[in-house]
Parts: C-alpha cells; structure tokens; sequence
C-alpha cells in the first residue's frame, strides 16, 4: 500500500499531478471510480508500474468528497431517464464506469410500468403518438427502436398499448 510518508520525491510529484488531473477531470463532470482510474492510467504512463499511486488518488478523491460513486450513479441514471433510455442501456454504461453494482440496481429499482411510461415517452417524441401501429412493419420498426434504448419486451408491449 502506498504511502505519502514514505513515498520519494518523484512520487510525490506524481501523486500532485494524478490529483490536479482528477480535480480537473472531476470539475467538468461526476466520474465513477472506475472512469477515473482508467483516465488516470491512460494520460500518465508512468503508473503503469505502480497503479497503487491512482489507487491511493481515487481514495484522497473519494475521502475528500470529491468522488462519489453515489452521486456518479444518481446523476447517470436521471441523466439516462430524461434521454429516453431504458434500465438496461442504462445498466450497461454504468458497469463500464464504476464497480458499484449495488447501487446501480438500488437506483435502477423502479416497477415496470414507470419504464414503460419513460418508452412511452420516448415513443411520443420520436413518433408523436404511442399507439400501437396497425401495419406489422412500422410496429416491428418502433418495437426495434424501443430496444435499442434499452427497454424490455414487457415494458415495450406495455408502452404501445
């Protein structure tokens, strides 16, 4: 485990730059932990070697209240809501950036009919109406556009209704 007390000066330097980086990272928008340290390890090659000096930056970030996994999913899932998009396109880009499952599905928790009311939503907007088609094309087509968003076959039967 890395520690400031005994770290030499180098990486000392380098824990200053992994932090102004994530303070600059994280002052345009929440990041999951995941996101960040793949950030990290991406723009400074150097920790290649010692990924416990990010480790130890996601942890100064975290303790500071300057990364929640909390709020990163909170903000993602309202954010994923008010697009249109369903539970699991929204799960799906959640697990890319951060490791907090249970907290994806705590705010992912919601009955079926209100997801089939945000497709319904989004049918609307995209279409103007949500009314079941008539023709098995035009059905198919907006069934088609309702996965893609991430909905489930109930939620879409439901929202077409």
């Amino acid at each position: 485990m890395f520690s400031l007390e005994t770290a030499t000066p180098e990486e000392r330097e380098l824990v200053k730059q992994l932090e102004a980086r994530s303070v600059y990272l994280l002052s345009m928008r929440e990041h999951g932990s995941k996101e960040l340290k793949r950030k990290l390890l991406e723009k400074f090659s150097e920790t290649e070697n010692r990924p416990s000096l990010v480790d130890f930056v996601i942890k100064t970030c975290q303790k500071n209240g300057w990364l929640s996994d909390e709020r990163f999913v909170e903000v993602s899932v309202r954010h994923g809501i008010e697009k249109g998009h369903g539970p699991y396109k929204i799960r799906q880009t959640l697990q890319q950036r951060t490791d907090a499952s249970d907290l994806i599905e705590a705010y992912l928790a919601m009955d079926d009919s209100d997801w089939a009311d945000i497709a319904k939503e989004a049918l609307e907007k995209k279409y103007g109406d949500a009314n079941k088609p008539k023709e098995m094309k035009e059905q198919a087509r907006r069934m088609r556009f309702l996965q893609s968003r991430g909905f489930s076959q109930s939620q879409i039967w439901k929202a077409m209704r």
